[in-house]
């Protein structure tokens, strides 16, 4: 994944896995794997980033790359929630 020592600026709200409810990254840091509490099932890429969508903890197993603007839905079945998150410039 690339680094930067920037925040990606703007939001990656997503519905949460777990509870059916909207959570949010707020200007999350290019670079880094962050977690997604409860795993996502949609999210939206509102930042001025890349979004690297992954179904595990540790930025592993990459789901899908998300541009600016852009959505991701989990698709199942199996249901495979997103688990974590990274941004960058890809």
């Amino acid at each position: 994944m690339p680094s930067s020592a920037q925040a990606a600026d703007g939001q990656f709200p997503y519905i949460r896995f777990d509870t059916g409810t909207l959570d949010a990254l707020v200007n999350p840091p290019n670079g880094l794997c962050l977690q997604l509490p409860g795993g996502a099932a949609h999210a939206g890429n509102d930042t001025d980033a890349t979004a690297f969508v992954y179904a595990d903890t540790g930025c592993q197993q990459l789901l899908a790359i998300v541009g600016v603007g852009g959505t991701w839905d989990e698709t199942g079945p199996p249901p495979l929630p997103a688990r974590s998150v990274g941004f960058g410039s890809g």
